[in-house]
């Protein structure tokens, strides 16, 4: 699709000038790129003010200048030619109409493709009676701009997907804000109720007490215990 979009745009830099300068007699609608879905239908609308007109083509531009489909105009009868094979059946004149100016025709392309992205335009045959010769004029053309989604669509599209992701964001974003409050709030409830619990020190084990035996005074009869030597205590 990108070398059409190429393709297109230096078509119409390039354009000749004389397609341009002839337009003063013939014009086209629209004038401009029109961007359809794949397998849905385009109009064309071809009008001029030249007289003696017999017939106009409708061109495609950039695949080799091929004929789409001619309409030969014969004392007012319209004969449709449609020479392109690939647009056979799919080419039908919606609305035709003579006027005193001229005349103008519109064209339905339906089925469209990928392949059919082209710059389309009218070519009117006519008869000059001043040079006694057929010429043709040309219309600028119509870029038709076949892709698989409507541009417009897609960026629809693109534009939910983003809704969906700062809506999914900021829900989230919501909820954490929520749990951290609460968990803020239940942590300082817990620290105004908190109360240390106090060391309580265990007992010391009673150590075992040393108990000194008694001392006991032996007896010795036969022992002087007295420092007197008059006392016979010990020898009776």
């Amino acid at each position: 699709m990108k070398g059409h979009w190429w393709s297109c745009l230096l078509g119409l830099l390039c354009m000749p000038a004389g397609v341009i300068l002839s337009t003063w007699t013939v014009s086209q609608e629209p004038m401009s790129i029109s961007q359809v879905r794949l397998n849905t239908s385009m109009r064309i609308t071809c009008s001029t003010s030249l007289s003696e007109t017999m017939g106009v083509y409708l061109h495609r531009s950039f695949h080799g200048k091929n004929d789409v489909v001619f309409l030969a105009l014969d004392k007012g009868q319209v004969t449709k030619d449609t020479i392109a094979e690939n647009f056979a059946g799919r080419i039908r004149i919606v609305n035709e109409q003579q006027t005193a100016e001229g005349y103008r025709f519109t064209w339905e392309l339906s089925l469209l493709g990928l392949d059919d992205t082209d710059l389309y335009y009218c070519s009117w045959v006519y008869f000059n009676s001043e040079k006694g010769n057929q010429e043709t004029r040309s219309s600028n053309g119509t870029i038709i701009l076949v892709r698989e989604s409507d541009p417009r669509e897609q960026c629809r599209h693109n534009i939910d997907g983003l809704v969906f992701i700062a809506l999914s964001v900021t829900a989230f974003t919501a909820i954490l804000s929520l749990i951290i409050g609460a968990v803020v709030v239940r942590f300082k409830r817990f620290k105004k109720k908190f109360r240390p619990a106090r060391d309580v020190r265990r007992p010391r084990p009673n150590r075992p007490q040393h108990v000194c035996p008694h001392q006991t005074v032996q007896h010795y009869p036969y022992l002087i215990t007295s420092e007197n030597p008059l006392d016979f205590r010990g020898i009776l």
